[in-house]
């Protein structure tokens, strides 16, 4: 007898990421030595977690009921109002004038990402995304029974634009449409941003195709890139018709409540009918998926686009945090070229990668010869700047060199 499904069979979480975070944690508590560079949350110095201190104010001080309570499906009215002036900021008028804009709320902008993709793409169709990437996107993708197809990310020292030319053109003159996910800006695992001049060649070369077209622009790290980088935004609004923007922010990332799940999904687009039709699909899903957000971080949200002063706060404690990182990636990435170790292009937030030969080989022997933890990705290893201390950092590139210089190229 097999109570399974047969579209669940055979789906199991083996050596997942979280997993590998936590054997990882369980080390560092054994032995301090340990450089736990796995989590993908931001510690302060000394391996401190600890919250924002506006955040911790604004959801202690919630009512019960603004707290507790059910919230509506899509998160309500003011919850669109407070997303679209956070993400959206000074552009969101201009943005506005020609699309429309609608927002459900997720948990968390992996609910965005998964929703995009159920509603993007039928059983058997391919889903496209660089090599280097988030990995859930591949198991979102075997969830509902999509293939995948992926390019390199990078050519040189820059994105790899060929890449996904050749392979979305080939995708979409196959199946009749083509769903794309990109992660930007501080792409996880690569910390890579695009520029301006290559968001615009993906923009100039999408609205070439003639098939309809689903762009889903993970957005997670949004908050820890560069204070210009909402601009990306105003160059997305010059997509043609037929294409559909799928933004999906991260509001566990952005406040560091991670666990307390939060995203939203914002759908926009020159079609009011096809933003339309995308956006009561999406609301239908999530009531019927995971049936409302998280109350308590709605509010939140609410709280900070309505109290200036609050919000003030908020963004110096991110500031405060942003430089953090900032300093550590500076003294990485300067000891890194000393030492001649092998990094992708990095630009800013949580993550480097180091592209070796042997994944698996690598990352054993960085923890038996030096008890350094990090994650695989699609031939590299990812090393999180959020996870470790400057004292981690400092003469962290040099232990790296010596035990994968047998592994990188």
């Amino acid at each position: 007898m097999k109570v399974l499904a047969r579209h669940a069979a055979g789906k199991a979480l083996q050596n997942d990421n979280l997993e590998i975070a936590n054997r990882a944690k369980e080390a560092k508590k054994i032995d301090s030595a340990v450089i736990n560079a796995t989590s993908g949350m931001f510690f302060h110095e000394g391996n401190v977690f600890r919250g924002f201190r506006t955040v911790e104010k604004i959801l202690n001080e919630l009512p019960d009921e603004d707290f507790y309570a059910y919230s509506p499906s899509d998160g309500g009215a003011r919850f669109r109002e407070a997303v679209l002036n956070w993400v959206f900021g000074f552009y969101r008028e201009e943005i506005e004038h020609g699309n429309a804009v609608r927002v459900v709320a997720t948990p968390g902008g992996t609910g965005a990402i998964h929703a995009s993709v159920f509603l993007g793409l039928d059983r058997g169709e391919k889903l496209i995304f660089p090599d280097l990437c988030w990995a859930p996107y591949y198991g979102m993708a075997a969830n509902l029974g999509l293939n995948t197809a992926t390019f390199g990310f990078f050519s040189g020292e820059g994105f790899n634009f060929k890449g996904l030319q050749a392979t979305a053109e080939k995708v979409a003159s196959e199946q009749g449409k083509l769903a794309l996910i990109i992660n930007d800006p501080c792409n996880n695992p690569t910390g890579y941003a695009l520029s301006e001049a290559e968001l615009r060649e993906i923009v100039t070369f999408l609205n070439t195709l003639i098939q309809p077209v689903l762009l889903i622009y993970d957005i997670a790290y949004l908050d820890f890139a560069d204070n210009n980088a909402r601009r990306c935004f105003k160059i997305l609004s010059g997509l043609n018709e037929n294409i559909l923007t799928a933004v999906a922010f991260s509001a566990s990332k952005t406040f560091s409540v991670y666990g307390q799940r939060l995203g939203a999904l914002i759908i926009m687009g020159r079609s009011e009918k096809a933003v339309s039709e995308f956006y009561d699909a999406a609301k239908f899903t999530a009531r019927h998926t995971w049936s409302n957000a998280n109350r308590g971080l709605i509010n939140l949200l609410i709280t900070l686009d309505e109290d200036s002063f609050l919000k003030r706060d908020f963004l110096s404690e991110l500031n405060g945090v942003k430089e953090i990182i900032g300093k550590r990636a500076k003294i990485f990435m300067e000891e890194a070229e000393k030492a001649k170790l092998l990094v992708h292009p990095y630009r800013s937030g949580f993550f480097v990668t180091l592209p070796v030969r042997d994944v698996h080989g690598a990352l054993k022997a960085l923890a038996e010869e030096e008890k350094i933890y990090l994650l695989p990705v699609s031939g590299s290893v990812r090393l999180a700047l959020s996870a470790i201390s400057e004292a981690e950092t400092r003469g962290l590139a040099a232990r790296l060199k010596k035990a994968l210089t047998p592994f990188q190229l």
